[in-house]
Formats: C-alpha cells, structure tokens, sequence
C-alpha cells in the first residue's frame, strides 16, 4: 500500500501540483545557464502551492485533515488547516487551534533541552549516562554509552515495542520506572552504527529530569515552550485541560470509512507523546532557525544553537550526517535537516533550510498520512528549489563483483534478543543484480557501482555503502543516510523460509493428532504398533505446538500494552516443547535402533520428530522461550 502511495505521489503530486500553480513541471531541466527558475517564496505563492498540493492529495490518498505552517525570514509566511480535526463533530482542521500529535518530533524539545543543559555546564556530551541514572545500563561493551550516543541514535540497543502503551492514562508508569523495566539488550558497540533509537531518547528525557531536578515535561514547557510563546504545545499526561477539547482525533481508514483511533498513552512520553498546532511549531522552527532566538526571548546562544545544526555522527562524506539532535536529508541540492514523527494515525513532518531561514511543518490525523506527509515536504523543496528531474547518471564501474551483494538484508534498527524479532522479518529486503546495476525491493531504487563498496543512485543524488566484516564478507550497507542501515540476513532469517518451515510444522502436528485420533478409534494390530507412552508423548508435544500457535497469533498484536498473560503461558509452553521435542527424537533413534513397530509408523513417527525439532529451534533462535538466558 505505502509502495503504491509513493508511486501516486511522484507521478501526480509534484507536475499536477505545478500545473495548478501554472508553471512546468519540467521547468527544474532548463539549461544551468538560463534564469534561476525558482519561484519567490512568498505568501500567495506559498498558499498557492498547498492549496493545489492539498486538491490532490486528496485524490491520491484518503485523508482526513491537515494542517501545515511555513516561515522564511524570521516571520510566519503561512499557515492553515484542510480538512478536518474531527470528523463527527464537524470540527475544520485549524492551524491555530488543532492540537494534532507530533510524535517524534518531541524528541527535538528533548535534545533542545540536552542542549541546554550541556551550555550550562550541568551535563557533558561525553558523559557516561550511568552516571545520571539511578538504575545502571549493562557494561555490555568496553565502551560506556555516552549522552553524544543518544543524541545521534548510537547507543546500540535493539529495538523493542513490548509494552511501550499504557492501556490509560491512570496507568502510565513513572519515567524511571518504565526505563527500567523496558531496558533493551545492547547489541552493538555505542558509536559504531546509527539506527533510529526511541529507548535512547526517552532516556534522554529521564537524564534531563535528573540533572534538572523538574519532570521533562515540566522542564520542557519552563525553558522552551514559554519562552517561545508556544502556549498550545501539550507535553503532559494527561493532556493539560485547557487544551483537550481542541485534540484532532486519529483516523484509520478501512472499507471506505475513517474509523477514530482511541489516544494510545506511552510510557516512555519523551520518545513522542507531544501534541502542538502548526502555529505553535512555526515558533519553534523560528528559534531553531534564527539561532536559539525568537521576540526578544533566547533558549540557545548562537554557538549552541549552532551546534545543533552541525554533524554529531557522520560515517561516510558522501552520506547525509546525523546532527545533535536533528537529522540531514538534503535535497534540490540544498542543506535541508528536520524530524518526521508517526504515531496513533498521526504523521508529521519539520523541515528546515536554514540557508533560505526557511521551515515547513505539516501533520496529518489519518493513517494514509505516513505517505503523503514525506511527498508533501518533497514535492515544496521540488517545486521552490528545482533541479533536473533526472541528474546525470554516474559513470558505472564495471570492476565490481555485483554478486558480492546480492542477497537478503534486515533493518539494523531490529529487535535481537527479543520475541519481536521475527516480526522484524516483514521488513526484509532483497537485494538483486542485472544489467550492470544493483535493484533493491521495497523502493529501494537503482544503484550503480562508481567503487569498491560504493553506488550512486540512478540520479546521481545519493549514495550507497556497502560495509564488510573481518572476514571480508558484505555484512551491510548505509542507503544515503546513518539511519537507513541494513545488515546482511542470516540464511535462516528468510521470511519464506521461515514460512515453509512454520507451516511444515503445522501440518505435521495436525495430521499426527488427526492420525493418533482415529487410531483410538480404529487401533492397529499389535505387532505394527509403537510403545504406547512414546505416542503419547508425541501426540501431547504436537498438541502443545499447535496450542502455542494459536495463542501467538492470537496476543502478538497485543504485546505493544505488555506481555499478555496468554502469550507468556504460551512462551512457556515453548521452553517445555523444546524438551519434549528432544525426547520425542531420542524415541524416534532408538525406535529404529529396536526396530520397533512396523517400518510405516516408524517413519511418521521420525517425521513428527524432525517438525517437533523444527519448531523447538524457530523457538529458540527467535526467542519465544521464557526460559532462555
């Protein structure tokens, strides 16, 4: 769905949006020595621009409302809202009133706060964060997890979502608590590799409670949120009362109808729990962009807030970098950085082109959104900084081995040591050659070898680095940015793979019940039969297994509120078939070993005990056994 929504979105938004506003679509291809063919970024053009942008989105996607707001030049050059805040209510998307979440984006009020803080001497970027913590983060590795490794989503841990919901608000966990309770397993040396890190900047959040003596929340609206004037910017739990009743309300679309989403509660709240109005965001892009400044009020000296805009974490040159805080994407060939954030239907997007003192921030309240938030922040940049639709392709290396490449890749932003990790296999990507090019799926894109380990995009635009363990072996790759990191698939992370071997499991446990039931009914003789407690033995593992399945199916979709009860009584069921299975294969040996039964039972018997086997390592490597260490 998402894939086919970008596809909408580059062949419709961008010329349909230039058509409207009257101007080419192609206009970015003229000659470099013609007329800069940029429009004036001005209010009518601007308002133009999302009034048509808004027309067709709505015919590429099913949204609910929207609302946006644009500053250039140290002043608010636009805002409004389309659509609407509430849909039964009849409440118009409003950009002055409607709170809509911002997600993510909450994290750049933590990192300004980070900031702060470290401009004050009361916290150093290279400090060990145990020594702001009342709970100790494991010495997994040599090297200690420094605050500079939160700000640049390098800490290492893995990425979990078991009870990251509260199921209300009355039973939300203090901060410390939930930190604790929900601690992720490190899984790579801090500093090493950037993957996107909601753990790390919620720990952030706690470290500046600590320091400060204040909630985040509190601290937050004290420092930055009164300052900069934002009075309709919500950073609390439950939501302050004189800002409820203006809450747009989270729409899921399904059978041609917006169904509200209830206010999901998240007990880590500094990772993403603020909502604002886009007026209150065109404040806060202002402070940022006019360096810590905004009516007479300072929340960053100019070195700090200069700071923020400069490279924390950059492991290639040809790659956009990771900023304190803020994140690169450049595009049309300027310095662009920002936040996007997702939540609860809510999808939200802040850019920033400092050198134009130019932001943009819009959010959407359904979930068609995740899609047309990215393509609306694109198709501004395109059409106020045109390039050529099309750079000039790299020169091809012919050199490079492509086969050294292909293969299948997972997110490195993946749980490992926990049961979330086979969800993570939905993510896989493949990774093909032909033609002199690497193709990646998932709208990966075209890349052309111009290096050892090193592609460019089709357009020349980006690049792709491939990375090689000690060995030598291609044991990953970065895709134009830090946080888009993908690490090679074990042979046994395929998801078709794991399919075929689920399904195998499955199938023999049914038709071995379904056999052993009518055999109760229909006994053999007595010479072809097998020792009675070793079917049964089997037949209770094969029960065991299909019993688990089922349970799994029916409670992962419920683990984000916390471990459901039924899914914990399952993972145990786990840890006792692992033994069982072992049991039922040492049966099968010493069956053949004894020749005992006739050779018919004998083999359905092993069969049974090569699923029962299967099944106990798919537990084991994906982590659904409570009693593993």
């Amino acid at each position: 769905m998402l894939r086919t929504e970008v596809m909408v979105s580059r062949w419709i938004l961008v010329p349909a949006t230039c058509l409207v506003l009257g101007v080419s679509p192609c206009q970015g291809q003229q000659p470099t020595d013609s007329p800069d063919p940029r429009p004036e970024i001005n209010a009518a053009s601007v308002e133009a621009f999302f009034d048509a942008a808004f027309d067709v989105q709505r015919q590429a996607h099913d949204l609910a409302g929207t609302v946006v707001s644009v500053v250039h030049d140290g002043d608010v050059l636009f805002q409004r809202g389309y659509g609407w805040a509430d849909i039964d209510e009849r409440v118009p998307a409003d950009a002055e009133r409607s709170l809509f979440r911002i997600a993510s984006i909450t994290k750049t009020f933590v990192w300004t706060a980070i900031m702060q803080l470290v401009e004050q001497g009361r916290l150093g970027l290279d400090d060990d964060v145990n020594t702001h913590l009342d709970f100790q983060i494991p010495a997994t590795f040599d090297e200690p997890i420094r605050i500079r490794h939160l700000l640049s989503h390098t800490p290492g841990f893995e990425e979990i979502w078991t009870g990251w919901q509260a199921p209300s608000v009355e039973e939300i966990d203090p901060l410390g608590e939930a930190l604790e309770r929900m601690l992720p397993a490190r899984v790579r040396a801090p500093g090493s590799h950037s993957s996107y890190s909601n753990y790390g900047a919620a720990l952030a959040g706690y470290i500046v409670e600590r320091v400060s003596g204040q909630t985040w929340s509190d601290y937050v609206d004290e420092h930055i949120l009164d300052p900069l004037g934002m009075t309709s910017t919500n950073t609390h739990h439950p939501v302050r009362d004189d800002l409820r009743a203006r809450l747009a309300r989270g729409y899921r679309y399904s059978s041609d109808r917006f169904l509200v989403t209830e206010y999901a509660y998240s007990h880590p709240g500094p990772a993403g729990m603020m909502s604002s109005t886009a007026s209150d965001m065109g404040r806060f892009m202002l402070a940022h962009l006019q360096l810590g400044t905004l009516e007479g009020a300072r929340i960053l000296s100019e070195e700090t807030a200069r700071r923020m805009q400069s490279p924390l974490f950059a492991p290639d040159p040809d790659l956009d970098p990771i900023l304190h805080g803020f994140y690169r994407f450049d595009r049309g060939g300027q310095v662009v950085f920002g936040h996007g954030g997702d939540t609860n239907q809510f999808h939200s997007n802040m850019v920033l082109l400092p050198e134009h003192g130019l932001g943009v921030f819009v959010s959407f309240n359904s979930d068609p959104g995740s899609a047309a938030r990215s393509e609306l922040t694109a198709a501004f940049i395109s059409h106020f900084f045109p390039t050529p639709h099309l750079g000039v392709s790299p020169e091809p290396d012919t050199t490079v081995d492509l086969s050294d490449f292909t293969g299948r890749y997972l997110p490195l932003r993946s749980a490992f040591a926990n049961h979330e990790r086979i969800i993570r296999l939905q993510a896989a990507r493949s990774i093909r050659a032909g033609n002199g090019q690497l193709r990646i799926s998932r709208g990966g894109g075209r890349w052309i070898p111009v290096g050892p380990d090193r592609f460019r995009s089709q357009s020349g635009t980006q690049t792709l680095v491939f990375e090689r363990s000690a060995d030598g072996r291609v044991s990953g790759a970065i895709l134009g940015s830090p946080l888009n990191t993908i690490r090679r698939a074990a042979w046994y992370e395929s998801p078709e793979l794991i399919g075929m071997a689920t399904g195998f499991i499955v199938i023999v446990c049914v038709l071995a019940l379904l056999g052993w039931g009518y055999r109760v009914v229909r006994p053999t003789t007595e010479e072809r039969r097998l020792p009675r407690v070793e079917v049964r033995v089997a037949g209770v593992t094969a029960l065991l297994v299909v019993g688990s399945y089922v349970a799994l199916m029916f409670y992962m979709d419920g683990i984000v509120q916390g471990m459901p009860a039924g899914m914990r009584v399952a993972m145990w069921i786990e840890s006792l078939n692992v033994g069982l299975a072992v049991l039922v294969a040492w049966f099968a040996a010493r069956q053949w070993l004894r020749a005992a039964g006739a050779r018919g039972p004998r083999l359905r018997y092993s069969i049974v005990a090569a699923a029962l086997l299967m099944n106990a390592c798919l537990a084991w490597t994906f982590n659904f056994v409570a009693l593993k260490p």
